[in-house]
């Protein structure tokens, strides 16, 4: 599923790139908000593929028919608490590496996936500088955990 999508996004138009971008920013006003405050924090090309990252999100949810509420600020405070301080603990025991931050991740399948697609994306590819680095992985969670944490799941049925 997750690869169909990502096949999708690839393969949008400049249109169909535009109508998806209008329609994640009205679905997610606070987390388009959030992206977009980060923009002087990264390049353009990475602050852009950040923000696709985030369409790809929306999109393989959409494929899996998994509805996604409207992300508030108070979700991407609390998953951006949550992410930092696990990037935090890997630090301190010294044990940061890609292996590592993808165990350590919310969904360690949906990070693989999404970091290649990233890294895949970048033209110049995956930042030299560590701390770069560092910060686009931090990001990544980040927006899995604010998806994650915002979709529509129905409860089943109650036992009697």
């Amino acid at each position: 599923m997750f690869e169909h999508a990502i096949h999708r996004v690839r393969n949008w138009s400049h249109e169909e790139y535009g109508q998806n971008l209008s329609a994640f920013m009205d679905e997610q006003p606070a987390l388009f908000g959030f992206l977009l405050n980060l923009s002087e924090e990264f390049e353009d090309d990475e602050h852009e593929q950040l923000v696709r990252s985030a369409l790809l999100l929306r999109e393989g949810f959409r494929l899996a028919a998994i509805a996604v509420k409207p992300i508030s600020n108070l979700v991407i405070e609390d998953v951006t608490r949550g992410v930092v301080e696990a990037f935090e603990a890997l630090e301190a025991n010294d044990t940061m590496n890609v292996d590592t931050v993808t165990e350590a991740s919310r969904s360690p399948f949906v990070f693989a996936e999404v970091r290649n697609f990233l890294h895949q994306e970048l033209r110049k590819g995956l930042p030299a500088e560590q701390l770069q680095r560092h910060n686009l992985m931090l990001l990544i969670d980040i927006l899995i955990g604010c998806f994650e944490e915002a979709l529509d799941i129905p409860e089943g049925p109650k036992a009697s």
